[in-house]
């Protein structure tokens, strides 16, 4: 248990120090995580072809299987050495998923007008608003990308308080089970005691 908590002090401390700093220089947080990304697409084409080279003689597909990892490492390889193209390749993945879930709220608030809720215009709002906002963040990335590293180092930083109240719940859980101990071996102390006080 001991290990644990210090696990989690140390790992709480680091995360929230790399937040606040993720935070103030929301650029450095964010080609971080460009960069992150590269590395991330490299290391699992790779480990797709290892599984494709091994698969060649027992799996009929294996061989699509190696070409896909071939190009997720020459993709893994381009976004990792190049920073540019991590923090465009960032954006648009981005720009393109909030003007996905713009359009499915959209489509959807038709479906809850047809089903007679009164309140559909607030949904059909929201994905118009998610459909500008991913069409801005292709126009403006240098803000996009900015505000990408602030909710990176939000989500760090939240990560490390969850840590620190996950510390303070084990102590609390810690002292509850020694609390317990204790008085489950008085007990039987105080039975005896208050057996030989009974006697005649």
């Amino acid at each position: 248990m001991k290990r644990i908590n210090i696990y989690l002090i140390v790992t709480a401390v680091l995360l929230i120090a790399l937040g606040v700093v993720c935070i103030f220089n929301p650029g450095a947080g964010f080609v971080s995580a460009a960069w992150l990304m590269g590395l991330f697409i490299l290391a699992s084409g790779i480990s797709s072809l290892i599984f494709g080279l091994r698969a060649q003689a027992f799996l009929p597909n294996a061989g699509s299987t190696t070409l896909l990892a071939l190009f997720q490492i020459i993709v893994g390889l381009m976004l990792a050495t190049n920073i540019l193209a991590s923090q465009i390749a960032l954006i648009a993945v981005f720009a393109m998923w909030v003007m996905f879930e713009g359009v499915s709220l959209a489509v959807l608030s038709i479906d809850y007008k047809k089903g007679g809720y009164d309140r559909w215009w607030v949904m059909l709002l929201l994905g118009v608003c998610s459909i500008l906002l991913g069409f801005l963040a292709i126009r403006k990335p240098e803000s996009t990308g900015a505000f990408l590293g602030i909710l990176l180092g939000l989500g760090i930083l939240a990560n490390g308080i969850v840590r620190i109240v996950a510390f303070f719940g084990l102590k609390r859980i810690e002292n509850r089970l020694r609390d317990l101990k204790e008085s489950a071996t008085a007990r039987p102390i105080d039975d005896l005691n208050q057996a030989k006080t009974e006697e005649p």
